[in-house]
């Protein structure tokens, strides 16, 4: 959901972020035709259209388990007015955007910032698993393509496919408010910590 920017969570992902513009609210307006998460695309067609400018920064997301900045690019008009023309998968009429002059778009992803906001370990494990399909999918050659299953190996996606799975059981158990030592989803009768969690930091960490 779009948080508050007095909220205590939001004040500390910002300090984190170290953005070079003050947060603010920006009505959401998609732009006919627009597809979900294509925001350069769509704002790079937009300029073509109508003029403007690419205005780069972080939309502020908070969950129950954490709160994350999503790098995020809005159009600017000719008179200097930000405009979210991006379709979201859970429709919102305003997001929590935060300019920083900081990023460059260069056609390469840039991985989402996130904080645990609970006291629960897996929150930190689920972070990790995200991180980890981000600097997979974003290895070498990886970091520009969109369909990427025609470059891996068989290695490669058997370990593309663990990590989906791990965030996949993760989320199982968060959704619910499980931790570590619940049951593992899989079916195994283990804990999470002594099933799919045991060899987690080891599968994570995994260059491949």
């Amino acid at each position: 959901m779009t948080p508050r920017i007095e909220d205590k969570d939001v004040q500390c992902l910002l300090r984190k972020i170290d953005a070079t513009h003050e947060p603010d609210y920006l009505k959401v307006t998609p732009e006919p035709g627009a597809q979900i998460r294509d925001c350069f695309i769509i704002v790079q067609e937009k300029m073509k259209k109508d003029g403007g400018r690419m205005i780069m920064g972080w939309q502020v997301w908070k969950g129950k388990h954490l709160i994350e900045a999503e790098c995020h690019a809005v159009w600017e008009d000719e008179e200097e007015q930000l405009h979210d023309i991006t379709p979201k998968e859970i429709p919102v009429n305003e997001i929590l955007f935060v300019e920083d002059e900081n990023l460059v778009y260069d056609g390469k992803q840039i991985d989402n910032i996130r904080m645990n906001i609970t006291n629960n370990d897996l929150v930190d494990d689920y972070i990790l698993v995200c991180q980890a399909i981000h600097r997979f999918d974003n290895k070498g050659e990886r970091a520009t393509l969109y369909d990427l299953s025609s470059v891996l190996t068989e290695d490669q996606l058997r370990h593309k496919e663990y990590l989906i799975m791990l965030n996949e059981i993760i989320s199982v158990i968060l959704i619910n408010n499980g931790s570590q030592k619940s049951l593992c989803p899989c079916q195994s009768r283990l804990k999470f910590r002594d099933c799919h969690g045991k060899d987690l930091k080891k599968m994570v960490q995994k260059n491949i």
